[in-house]
């Protein structure tokens, strides 16, 4: 990842989220990376940020997507899988007034941005979950604790919001967030819930499955 061309490009998503008033954390490895080291990981492939407001109106959103492809962000080659066919990644934001996601790329940087919803869950009480189109399966999920009182973090003169307690949500999503030679991934949505591949199985092949949602950095 060029980090001159990733920042450039993260004040420029932050603009636009500006104009409309609406608030994204840093998310995943771009928390995890500005966070631990104040910089950009070194390996990571895009910029992840979330959306975690369910009262935003699909006009909103539609707004933000559009306003950012007119800036020259532009769909990143993406599928997702949609009634088992994959479906490239829309210009703009995919998705309805519940969930969606914005996935574009501009001078070589990618940017990940997750809206989510919030829902019970069995297994991690209430969680924040992003289904990436309609029709898709569910993407990634998150623990709606570390969303209720935000941390700010600031980064090269702006502030940015980040899970909070931000360690905690980095034990949660890492094996060893501490160690900057041990780079995992955050867990897709079937990966931390497992137990939802059996309602699947008889629909697709569990590796359909696997490869159906991207893995996040």
């Amino acid at each position: 990842m060029n980090k001159e061309l990733a920042l450039k490009n993260l004040k420029i998503v932050k603009k636009v989220f500006d104009k409309h008033e609406v608030d994204f954390y840093l998310t995943y490895g771009t928390a995890l990376g500005i966070y631990r080291d104040m910089d950009f990981l070194p390996d990571d492939h895009d910029i992840d940020l979330g959306v975690f407001d369910n009262s935003i109106s699909l006009k909103t959103r539609k707004s933000i997507g559009w306003m950012l492809y007119d800036l020259g962000f532009f769909p990143a080659d993406i599928a997702f899988n949609i009634y088992n066919r994959y479906e490239p990644v829309v210009a703009g934001y995919s998705g309805d007034e519940k969930s969606g996601i914005i996935v574009c790329e501009k001078d070589g940087i990618e940017f990940t941005i997750f809206f989510f919803y919030e829902e019970d869950c069995e297994k991690h009480g209430r969680e924040y979950v992003c289904v990436p189109a309609l029709g898709a399966m569910k993407l990634i999920s998150t623990q709606t604790k570390y969303y209720k009182k935000p941390e700010k973090i600031t980064f090269h003169k702006d502030e940015y919001l980040i899970p909070s307690p931000v360690e905690d949500y980095f034990e949660f999503t890492y094996e060893d967030w501490k160690n900057p030679m041990k780079r995992d991934h955050g867990l897709t949505y079937f990966e931390m819930h497992p137990e939802h591949l059996e309602v699947l199985k008889n629909v697709m092949d569990k590796n359909q499955v696997y490869h159906a949602v991207k893995k996040n950095e």
